[in-house]
């Protein structure tokens, strides 16, 4: 079988001629699979949000690189935590860098977009206000003293 030959064959019948030849293979033990993450990550952008599951491997090498250099001490832990996150998200688009991720966001099924280096950007929901605060006598009030 000539180079060209060979090339042309499908992926899976190529592979198995490449096991067949290849005795070293047949001792390796199997490889652990890396699963994709169950839950999306948000990272925070100028201007909003977007999903750690739509960004492919360069995007998330260069924040998670971002994120692990020592950078103002208030957010130290928080910059800590997300590039813990991501690095689960590196782990898993090494091994499958063009796959589109389902799971959870905000607790619901999801399903993200192919990753790509410029995911879209999403705007941050607005913050609840908070209740207004109240005295004790309010409170009292309500309950039937006065």
């Amino acid at each position: 079988m000539t180079r060209e030959e060979f090339c042309a064959l499908p992926p899976g019948i190529a592979l198995g001629l490449i096991y067949d030849v290849s005795q070293r293979i047949a001792a390796l033990p199997v490889p652990p699979t890396v699963r994709p993450p169950k839950f999306d990550g948000r990272l925070s952008r100028k201007g909003g949000y977007c999903w750690m599951s739509e960004m492919d491997l360069g995007s998330l090498r260069y924040w998670f690189a971002r994120k692990s250099e020592p950078g103002k001490p208030e957010f130290a832990e928080k910059d800590a935590k997300t590039a813990k996150e991501i690095g689960y998200w590196i782990a898993w688009r090494t091994a499958d860098p063009a796959a589109a991720w389902s799971g959870e966001r905000n607790r619901e099924p999801a399903r993200g977009a192919p990753p790509s280096r410029d995911p879209q950007l999403h705007q941050w929901e607005p913050k609840a206000a908070a209740p207004a605060p109240s005295s004790v006598d309010d409170d009292l009030a309500s309950y039937g003293f006065e």
